[in-house]
């Protein structure tokens, strides 16, 4: 699709729709900022499943975070049915002149369409999904197919059709004075002021991204003791994440504070402001930290990290250049396995949701906390 194709003075409402997981609707945020600097007068939304919008919420670019309930698909068909009807006729009532659908499912497709804007951009769907989708845009954007691109790279391609180059590549993520409050009375509870600890999410949704219990707390314990400063582990209240911190306390030698299932993501991004740096498995709160600027060691594994390492701000370009192994991006470090199967994209070795490739030697997790701490001037002490 050759550009500029727009009169950007008939542009004077923009949807964005990313119908997908919390870090991936974080990583979404720089393109809010380009759309905004290049049609300063119009009123953007967002358009993110329930459960993500606290990723765009309090960002000043957006004039609203739509939400859709994923929860109406388990309704009676009739309810359903009825759901479905009144969002999409909420979307409609809401005259969009431009449309960009930064997925590649259906349902971002049949609100591109329904919204009846004149500029309905998305992903070639590869006839894949819903029979004619294609014809659902008015323009086309070729897929990624190799994964060469990061994230946020890939959410960034949408404004080439539009006649636009970037010119912001950073991640933003907001929180307000009262979600940095509670955290500050929940720190000063176990003693702890801003600066003086760090911040350990060793969980996620998909529990096959998290380390071994007993390689999870040796890494914890080696930042906490060649830095001089103690960890607050944070976990969602989800039960399977509580139950793997519950497993994970016992093992750690070095002191702790334990806020596991205690905080909104608003509230853990606000932690994670307070910290000397984060360290955590491959998850939104990681994205977080990095969104905010906090130095921070990522752990991948069936990941890649081309695609999905934390993005560095200070940067305009994806500096993770090699397929797998410890790289480096400015005061990001990011520790995977070096096998040849790595990263697989899959959900654990032979279907067991249990990634074999985080269970480090002892002497990798000694190196690339020593190599973290190092380039951060806090090894041996604070």
């Amino acid at each position: 699709m050759q550009g500029p194709m727009v009169d950007k003075s008939r542009i004077r409402k923009i949807l964005v729709i990313k119908l997908r997981n919390i870090g991936d609707v974080l990583l979404s945020a720089p393109l809010f900022d380009n759309l905004k600097l290049a049609f300063p007068g119009a009123r953007i939304s967002a358009l993110v499943n329930a459960g993500t919008q606290e990723m765009l919420t309090g960002n000043p670019a957006l004039e609203q975070v739509m939400v859709y309930d994923r929860s109406i698909k388990k309704a009676p068909v009739l309810r359903r049915l009825g759901g479905e009807l009144a969002f999409y006729r909420r979307v409609r009532r809401e005259r969009f002149d431009l449309v960009l659908n930064l997925t590649e499912g259906d349902r971002g497709a049949l609100v591109a369409l329904f919204s009846g804007a004149r500029l309905r951009l998305g992903l070639d769907p590869m006839n894949r999904g819903l029979a004619g989708k294609r014809r659902y845009y008015t323009h086309l954007l070729p897929r990624d197919v190799e994964g060469k691109l990061h994230a946020v790279e890939k959410n960034l391609v949408f404004l080439a059709p539009l006649g636009l180059e970037p010119v912001r590549k950073r991640v933003s993520f907001w929180f307000s004075e009262l979600d940095r409050g509670r955290v500050t009375t929940l720190l000063a509870a176990h003693a702890l002021a801003p600066g003086g600890f760090f911040h350990a999410h060793v969980t996620s949704r998909w529990m096959f991204k998290a380390l071994p219990h007993a390689k999870a707390a040796y890494l914890l314990d080696r930042l906490s003791g060649q830095s001089g400063l103690p960890m607050v582990l944070t976990c969602a209240p989800e039960q399977k994440e509580l139950d793997y911190l519950a497993a994970l306390r016992p093992l750690l030698r070095q002191p702790f504070a334990d806020l596991s299932g205690a905080l909104s993501l608003k509230q853990l991004g606000a932690l994670s402001a307070s910290a000397r740096f984060f360290a955590g498995v491959d998850s939104a709160p990681m994205h977080m930290a990095a969104a905010l600027d906090v130095p921070t060691l990522g752990i991948f594994g069936p990941s890649s990290v081309p695609e999905w390492g934390p993005w560095d701000n200070a940067l305009q370009e994806n500096p993770y250049r090699n397929r797998n192994g410890v790289q480096q991006s400015g005061r990001h470090l990011v520790l995977q396995g070096a096998s040849p199967c790595v990263p697989c994209y899959r959900d654990g070795c032979n279907g067991s949701k249990v990634s074999d490739c985080l269970d480090f030697p002892e002497q990798e997790l000694d190196s690339a906390a020593t190599l973290f701490l190092g380039s951060l001037g806090c090894e041996g002490g604070r």
